[in-house]
């Protein structure tokens, strides 16, 4: 795995340096003399107000904004299902009317209607595969041309197009990238959404290998056209390694494949973490002039199933990894470049070698830089959820042409990518229409293996069903998923933890979507991990983690899907650190848990728990030594499970990487520290609440004489730095779930004083403290108004409060920042912010005023 992180970093330096790596959509249809290929990223936006059922209307509203793309509607303040429109001006010049204009659209949410110039083009159905437009026929030379699109997410205008799921949420708009494509009159056409050049190992073996190419050529004259394509293969050292051409006629306004084959010799074969990639120019040529070239990649590789066992290249691949989706929580599913190289990034480092894109088709930016990274893939069309629906409001029952087409994209827009060993024709849906959108797959390709994600259902047409299996979350018991065979291909399995709910250890308590304790989660990954990795790995041959990231759905908090073992704003969980432990072995790995758990009510004695791959750790608590722990040494607390009237005793297993201490915390501040056989060590600084009285205070603190009006809401001074995306407030019962996001640089290093949300009125304190050194005092509070993408209005009573918060703390010496950042609040969407700020010196006293209001004090030495 360590030449995986090579190469991603590679990558990262190429992108960030300004220098786009080989994978960028940009090469991916390289600018010459003969194609041009522009991106599309300013438009002009407008909601679209044509009444739903009534014919598309495409006369100028009254108001535009300037967007870029991606772009969804929620990031304009509009919600999912609405229509948007999209607009801008392309050239063509007076000499380019020998040439074709094509629209290329990465995706749009759900429907998109192209115009030109007034002139109806055509239409997309299906959010997540590409579509090519050609606007030649409406295209006026020698002068600018107007541009518009008309994307739809409304419910009525968006069923049954593989779109919509209650699993996820679609965002509505134009969220992928947009290119516009010159061409030549004759030219390599984008062949449903394809890039038109379709290149298929065969035969392969150490000696040498068929290669097979099917280039679909557009002639858009009034007469046939005597075509040649050359193609010149180079191997992953860059150097030619096969020459060849093709010919055919074409007749006049007519497509045609041109089919060609070639035999490498010794081909060096794309493996997993073995990336070996083959480029291939295809160089169109008619009447000895080149009008067109290409070039894509490809990889040699057999993929086959023997045996019940997943084969490629003669080896048995253990699919191990995780699933994510195309998401982030600043811009939903516009996510961009950045945001996914960081994904990637953190997959790699993880050691996954398997990934599942769900639900749908991703950017072929992704399968690219699985293609790079030697990490196999499993794809998705898009059919996902129905068995979960409700109601009358039901999609995707029976399969359609919508389906059928797009089940045909997602194949023929990604058929080079070597990555992709798993084609997926549903998730947790009818089997009978995930058997025909199978059926669909084999007949488009008969090269890689078809599967489906199941709660139970048995399609046909696949060469194997995995399953999506929760015990212990939904329904069962954790341990239950030892069983067999069951869990021998697992598509999905997780469970939600948030960083601000808590239980002592070893305690088996939780509730789905409102209480969703990491202590518990813990148990659940630490059985699941133990089982594949150690246990019996060879009998769990497909193993993937839902999810990679948290993602937007209306589960917890009717906000998010909490089984990331990243959050929403990708920041690592405790067990990220365990599973990457397991997984990627040549790193080392040395992580305390619960930091977050900054102030501990539970007894003193509870634990500390590691995770790592060291042979040996030892634990300090306040300098003083808690004794040293072995790797193997840890065994889980016995279970009781129960199965009907019978309760049945579960006795623990050993968790290899788990270091675990019953060692007992000091009334007061803590810090915790490990070190390991490696000299690796870790650290942090938390709090226990004492048994009696009030927490001591040590007489060098920077706070002193802290005071809370309300007795049942104490406040305790944390004397620690603030981290971005960590909790503040201290109750661990779900109560108070708000978050930091990333902080301003300003209060950075600050520590914070802790008490019970503020904004439920029945904690409503003043809050008073003296302060022992010279410091700035910060107060972070609410303001009232929200983020676009959340679709929450300005709430005028809550910024009513705000501003009479400020102005009494301005008459007490604080003055604005004019910093505006953003925070969670306990519902976990985000919330605009103020910042205010004081200068003090040793021994002023501060007052800060009570009001049913998100706040946090912090206080930073100067």
């Amino acid at each position: 795995m360590k030449c995986l992180r090579v190469l991603l970093l590679i990558v990262l330096s190429f992108v960030f340096a300004g220098c786009e790596p080989l994978n960028s959509e940009q090469k991916e249809i390289a600018s010459s003399d003969v194609r041009e290929k522009i991106s599309l990223v300013e438009w002009q936006f407008s909601e679209d107000k044509t009444p739903e059922g009534s014919e598309v209307m495409i006369s100028q509203p009254a108001e535009w904004t300037t967007v870029t793309i991606p772009h969804v509607f929620r990031l304009s303040g509009l919600p999912e299902e609405s229509s948007g429109l999209y607009r801008r001006t392309i050239t063509a010049k007076a000499d380019e009317t020998d040439r074709r204009f094509y629209l290329f659209l990465e995706g749009a949410g759900s429907v998109a209607d192209v115009f030109v110039n007034s002139q109806h083009i055509g239409r997309h159905r299906g959010a997540f595969t590409a579509a090519a437009f050609d606007l030649t026929p409406a295209i006026m030379f020698g002068q600018d041309n107007e541009l518009l699109l008309r994307v739809t997410n409304r419910e009525s205008e968006s069923a049954n197009c593989l779109s919509k799921s209650n699993l996820f949420y679609t965002n509505g708009g134009l969220y992928r990238p947009a290119w516009l494509i010159k061409t030549n009159a004759v030219h390599i056409y984008p062949d449903m959404g394809s890039t038109g050049v379709y290149l298929t190992p065969v035969n392969i073996s150490k000696e040498k290998a068929e290669l097979q190419v099917h280039t679909v050529v557009r002639n858009s004259r009034d007469r046939a056209a005597y075509v040649r394509i050359n193609y010149t293969v180079k191997g992953p050292n860059g150097k030619k390694c096969g020459q060849f051409y093709a010919q055919d006629a074409i007749p006049a306004n007519s497509n045609k494949t041109v089919i060609a084959a070639k035999a490498i010799a010794n081909p060096k074969l794309w493996d997993i973490g073995k990336p070996n990639l083959y480029t291939v120019e295809a160089e169109l040529v008619v009447d000895g002039k080149a009008v067109d070239s290409l070039t894509e990649r490809t990889g040699f590789r057999k993929v086959e199933m023997k045996d019940n066992r997943f084969v490629i290249n003669g080896k048995e691949l253990l699919a191990r990894g995780v699933c994510k989706h195309h998401q982030s929580e600043y811009h939903w599913n516009a996510i961009n470049d950045e945001e996914l190289l960081e994904e990637w990034k953190g997959m790699v480092d993880l050691g996954c070698n398997t990934i599942r894109l769900a639900h749908y088709p991703h950017r072929r930016f992704e399968y690219h830089l699985a293609d790079e990274l030697g990490i196999a893939i499993w794809a998705e069309n898009g059919l996902a959820g129905q068995k979960w629906d409700r109601g009358d409001n039901k999609h995707e029952t029976k399969p359609n042409a919508d389906g059928e087409r797009i089940t045909r994209e997602m194949v023929r827009q990604n058929w080079n990518h070597p990555s992709i060993v798993f084609w997926s024709s549903g998730n947790e849906t009818y089997q009978e229409v995930a058997s025909h959108y199978a059926d669909i797959i084999r007949k488009e390709d008969k090269t890689r293996l078809i599967t489906y994600a199941s709660a139970g259902e048995k399609p046909k047409n696949v060469d194997f069903v995995a399953g999506n299996t929760y015990q212990g979350w939904y329904y069962a018991h954790y341990t239950d998923f030892k069983k067999l065979p069951e869990n021998a291909f697992i598509s999905e399995t997780g469970s939600g933890s948030w960083i601000t709910h808590h239980v002592p250890y070893g305690t088996s308590r939780w509730n789905v979507d409102k209480f969703e304790p990491e202590e518990y989660n813990e148990l659940f990954a630490e059985f699941r991990f133990q089982t594949v990795f150690r246990n019996n790995p060879s009998e769990h041959k497909m193993f993937l983690w839902w999810n990679f990231r948290e993602f937007y759905n209306k589960k917890f908090k009717d906000n998010r899907n909490t089984k990331g073992i990243l959050t929403l704003n990708s920041m690592p969980k405790d067990y990220y650190y365990l599973f990457k432990s397991f997984m990627n072995e040549d790193e080392s790995v040395l992580h305390l848990c619960g930091r977050h758990h900054f102030y501990r009510r539970f007894e003193p004695n509870n634990g500390i728990k590691v995770y790592s791959n060291a042979k040996e750790v030892e634990l300090f608590i306040n300098g003083i030594s808690q004794g040293k722990m072995k790797n193997g040494d840890y065994v889980q607390p016995d279970a009781t499970k129960k199965s009907g009237d019978k309760t049945e005793k579960v006795e623990g297993i050993i968790i290899n990487n788990v270091f675990f201490w019953k060692a007992a915390l000091d009334p007061g501040k803590n810090i915790v520290s490990v070190r390991d056989d490696r000299f690796m060590t870790d650290s942090m600084t938390i709090y226990q609440k004492a048994l009696e009285g009030p927490m001591p205070v040590s007489a060098a603190s920077l706070v002193t004489n802290l005071e809370s009006s309300n007795k049942n809401n104490p406040a305790i001074f944390i004397d620690r730095p603030v981290e971005s995306q960590g909790p503040f407030y201290s109750e661990v019962d779900g109560s108070s779930d708000n978050t930091f996001d990333v902080l301003p640089k300003l209060v950075e290093g600050s520590s914070w004083i802790s008490t019970k949300r503020l904004s439920d009125e029945k904690n409503k304190t003043d809050l008073s403290f003296t302060v022992t050194k010279p410091a700035t005092v910060y107060v972070m509070y609410s303001i009232g108004t929200f983020p676009a993408h959340t679709l929450d209005k300005p709430d005028t009573s809550l910024m009513q409060t705000a501003d009479a918060f400020a102005d009494r703390l301005k008459q007490a010496g604080f003055t604005d920042t004019g910093v505006k950042t953003i925070w969670r609040r306990h519902s976990l969407w985000l919330a605009d912010c103020g910042l205010l700020s004081r200068k003090v010196k040793p021994g002023d006293m501060i007052h800060v005023p009570g009001r049913a209001l998100d706040y946090v004090v912090m206080i930073k030495r100067l």
